[in-house]
């Protein structure tokens, strides 16, 4: 679960730097960096697990060099920053299944890449410059405050004994090269060093045992976080079963798979399903998924209040939006971040209501002990999923930021520059934020978000 983010040199942010709940709703028009915003989140999350750190950026919109912030038509940012705050499980197992207890589970991770020109080839090229991770002190940690009082010490227990007093991982110069120390957990003598001379991956992503723990856990935290961009062919079609995939992906492809791999595990579990779902869209009664043995496929089916059934076929996309919301709820492999950009989309207005309360659920509610870490954070540029947030106003869990550009003066190399950045301003509420903000950027309300977004969608 991310807390705290900070970004620099990246699309359109500039010094930016923001905070999440476990249920983060940013609103604001087309154009205005919501979407930089999670490509931001996916170029992290990316970095902490390719072997190339080019590789993660050619899964970005547009060629590399076109990601670092423009100035004007001749000056671009040479250098890309970014810095997350976490709250990880309290424990990580690897890929061979062995397990580690963390002691820590705040946890801070910057990185720089760098663009440079490569003096072999002559082509621009990037690097790693700097890499670190450190816990967070417990009396520096504010946004561990939106937690209960009597459960602060569960979702962070405190730690009395062989206090950590140096980074898991830090940058320093040796012989002249920025190198990246990782010393292992319980130790002060024993480092592994990783110079930083041309890098072409990230220290974080070579990490895959738990010898060092934490390291692994930040880079398993990353990996999780999904960005759903739910496609309704994919979300229609039944999944073949020679694919070899349960899970859903980001466009909702194995739905049906995911879903009979709940059911194999806990059949009660379509009951819990079918319930939600009628909760929300109360023609239905009931679903299942089927063992097409005959097509060597899993398809879903629905049955209404006729008992008549629709199989995932004719299901129309908002039906299939809230169905998948609800499997996601139940299926014990969906923990950590989701990422959904304009639920709205493909739902009737009516139905928005709902989708919000769906999403709300999914996320974690730190008075529950036993929930998951999941976090959900959307973007929207819909007033009535803005207007939902009125009933959360005194709810921790749950927080709403508006988006605009804005235009920035910047003194560049003796040069005074204007330039535009996505600028995220917290809509008030009644807790206080994880850091300092001036009162202009706090001075949004939801009825001037919602009278916004209602005027920019007339026009």
């Amino acid at each position: 679960m991310i807390s705290y983010i900070k970004i620099n040199g990246f699309k359109s942010f500039y010094n930016f730097e923001m905070s999440f709940s476990p249920f983060t709703i940013i609103a604001g028009i087309n154009a205005s960096g919501k979407s930089n915003l999670f490509d931001a989140l996916m170029l992290i999350s990316r970095l902490a697990e390719v072997e190339n750190i080019k590789k993660a950026f050619k899964e970005q919109r547009g060629e590399f060099g076109e990601l670092f912030t423009k100035f004007d038509e001749n000056n671009t940012s040479d250098k890309m920053e970014f810095a997350v705050e976490m709250l990880v499980n309290k424990s990580v197992t690897d890929a061979w299944g062995n397990t580690a207890y963390l002691k820590y589970t705040r946890l801070r991770y910057e990185i720089e890449i760098q663009r440079i020109v490569n003096p072999n080839t002559g082509m621009e090229d990037l690097i790693v410059k700097s890499e670190s991770l450190e816990n967070l002190k417990h009396n520096e940690d504010k946004w561990i405050k939106i937690t209960p009082n009597s459960l602060r010490d569960f979702w962070r227990p405190k730690v009395t004994t062989g206090k950590r007093g140096i980074p898991y991982m830090e940058t320093q110069e040796e012989n002249g090269i920025p190198t990246v120390l990782v010393p292992q957990d319980g130790t002060t003598g024993n480092k592994r060093r990783f110079p930083l001379h041309n890098s072409s991956r990230t220290v974080l992503s070579s990490f895959d045992t738990i010898d060092f723990p934490h390291v692994l856990a930040a880079k398993e935290e990353m990996k999780s976080w999904k960005f759903l961009q739910l496609n309704p062919e994919e979300l229609r079609k039944p999944t073949p079963k020679d694919n070899g995939e349960d899970t859903i992906d980001q466009h909702g492809k194995n739905l049906a798979a995911a879903l009979f791999r709940i059911k194999q595990k806990d059949p009660y579990s379509l009951i819990e399903i079918s319930r939600k779902l009628n909760s929300f869209l109360p023609e239905f009664i009931s679903v299942d998924v089927m063992d097409d043995k005959e097509n060597k496929q899993f398809l879903i089916k629905l049955k209404d209040k006729d008992n008549k059934e629709y199989s995932s076929r004719v299901l129309s996309e908002g039906t299939l939006r809230i169905l998948t919301l609800c499997v996601i709820d139940y299926d014990d492999k969906f923990s950590g971040l989701l990422c959904f950009e304009e639920p709205e989309n493909g739902i009737h207005p009516f139905r928005v209501k709902d989708m919000a309360q769906l999403l709300k659920e999914l996320s974690t509610d730190f008075e529950n002990e036993d929930a998951p870490l999941r976090q959900i954070i959307v973007n929207t540029h819909s007033p009535v999923m803005v207007k939902n947030l009125q009933k959360w106003g005194n709810d921790r869990n749950v927080s709403m930021w508006f988006a605009k550009m804005n235009n920035r003066i910047i003194d560049l190399n003796g040069k005074r520059l204007k330039i535009q950045i996505s600028k995220l301003s917290p809509v008030i509420k009644d807790h206080e934020l994880p850091f300092d903000v001036s009162e202009e950027e706090s001075k949004f309300s939801l009825s001037t978000v919602e009278k916004y977004l209602e005027t920019i969608n007339l026009s």
